[in-house]
């Protein structure tokens, strides 16, 4: 009864939050989930259901750090039209009483069925780990399986979690992240007839053998007739281009054989390679869309996100349409999100220039639309979130053939840059700024770079600078409008 009373108690400030009107803060986003208050980390159980997109999300509703971690629901249409937040998973049982951790869900009939771990702790601190199982259905009524694999397999250790599922031949499967006692990662397959009883099968063979310490995350789908594993793995040695966060988040593709649990696959690929992104998931819609949200944060770097002293930290990424090109992810933002332009405030096509810049923007809510010619140039920078005293920018070096997304010269947050290969003569940007949230889309999703930025208000300078000549062949920028809050 208590931990009822708590639940109804967090859904009731969630209300009052967004009814009285206090989205006001000047790093408040404007189209990007983030929650009313406390942390927010993975996304979870994503699904089209009932008519309606169905995003979980892990939500400690009391302090920013990571503990007592619920599932929050929020429902939306078209992306722009929002349910308020609302705890609706708690850690309330004995199996989940150190937190609901992330899982995952699927439409079965006329229910949602959730899928997630439980995280328990003794007295001494020693981990246990259940996976278990909820169901939601069309008048959001949510009930406890409780534990459907309440054992570790011969082997591993209690890092054992994230449980995705899915459907395939006629089969119910979960892929977990797990850990070896050799305290290597591996992604762990479990089947199921009627979802009550669960075969542990195995574990899924790649070529990555001593990748990490731990696999966050897991998921596996079908793209273009390729079979995808995605996994965050920890404990990767960071490289000048690659590895540079604390943890990873990627894909392997290639074809993986249930019987065997062989997967013959290419090479690890980071989905993206800004300095904010980690345990992303992936579901389809009713238009067959493979969409992919991830949290727009990290484990343990709290402490680096300015607005952990306001009382909430982190947010969602926004959602992105996965295509599949020559074994190569690619991310475009939705469509829907082209609903938020309210205003066109620069158009411009076949500019020859040195620079260019904008004194048009209001605040920093907008998207850019940017193809350049690099023509002679060997250095191109488009600098962003410019104020007196600070700036943003991405860099190209064409002489070297690297780019590089440089937060040196901003004020506050953690400074940073992060590194990646560019070599490329023609230069495709698509990038949306949301006022502390930055994500980049190059070369039409190829490349994606999100971070977190904390600029101060009147920062919203926009200037492209280059060494020598460019045309730039297209130019659009709108101004954003906001995403709206509901009963």
């Amino acid at each position: 009864m208590e931990d009822l009373r708590k639940v109804i108690d967090i859904n009731i400030s969630s209300e009052k939050f967004y009814k009285n009107n206090s989205y006001t803060n000047k790093w408040r986003l404007n189209y990007h989930l983030e929650p009313p208050f406390g942390l927010l980390n993975d996304p979870n159980g994503l699904a089209y259901y009932n008519g309606e997109y169905y995003i979980f999300y892990q939500w400690n509703p009391y302090k920013c750090e990571h503990k007592d971690k619920h599932w929050a629901l929020v429902k939306t249409k078209d992306f722009i039209h929002y349910s308020i937040p609302k705890a609706v998973l708690a850690p309330d049982d004995w199996y989940d009483k150190d937190g609901c951790y992330s899982g995952s869900a699927i439409v079965i009939e006329d229910k949602l069925e959730l899928f997630y771990t439980g995280n328990v702790r003794d007295n001494n601190g020693n981990r246990e780990s259940y996976q278990c199982r909820a169901t939601i259905d069309k008048n959001g009524n949510l009930v406890k399986k409780g534990p459907v694999v309440d054992k570790l397999p011969e082997g591993y250790t209690a890092h054992f979690r994230d449980p995705s599922i899915f459907k395939r031949n006629g089969k119910y499967y979960f892929i977990v992240g797990a850990q070896l006692e050799k305290l290597l990662g591996r992604a762990l397959l479990y089947s199921s007839k009627d979802l009550k009883e669960w075969k542990f099968e195995g574990e899924i063979n790649t070529d990555y053998k001593d990748f990490g310490f731990m696999w966050e995350c897991p998921s596996l789908f079908n793209l273009e007739g390729k079979d995808i594993l995605v996994f965050s793995p920890q404990g990767l040695e960071s490289e000048e281009y690659k590895y540079q966060n604390i943890y990873q988040s990627g894909y392997i593709v290639g074809k993986f054989n249930f019987e065997t649990l062989n997967f013959e696959h290419g090479e690890f690929r980071e989905l993206d390679l800004g300095k904010d992104f980690y345990a992303p998931q992936v579901f389809k819609d009713k238009q067959n869309r493979t969409i992919l949200i991830g949290w727009m944060g990290l484990p343990e770097e709290e402490d680096n996100y300015a607005t952990k002293e306001l009382g909430w930290v982190h947010c969602l990424t926004m959602p992105r349409e996965l295509i599949l090109k020559d074994d190569t992810i690619y991310q475009v933002p939705l469509k829907e999100f082209e609903n938020y332009r309210t205003e066109l405030l620069e158009d411009d096509k076949n500019v020859i220039c040195r620079e260019w810049k904008t004194d048009k923007l209001k605040d920093n809510s907008y998207e850019l639309l940017l193809d350049i010619d690099n023509l002679e140039s060997n250095r191109l920078e488009l600098r962003f979130l410019e104020g007196k005293d600070e700036y943003s920018s991405l860099v190209f070096d064409c002489e070297k053939g690297i780019g590089f997304l440089d937060n040196n010269k901003l004020i506050n947050g953690v400074k940073s840059i992060r590194k990646f290969k560019f070599n490329e003569n023609k230069i495709k940007i698509h990038m949306f700024v949301d006022k502390s949230a930055v994500e980049i889309f190059l070369q039409d999703g190829k490349t994606v770079l999100s971070s977190r930025v904390y600029p101060e208000e009147a920062s919203t300078g926009l200037r492209i600078l280059s060494k020598n000549n460019i045309n730039i062949r297209e130019l659009k920028l709108w101004s954003l409008g906001e995403m709206v809050y509901e009963e």
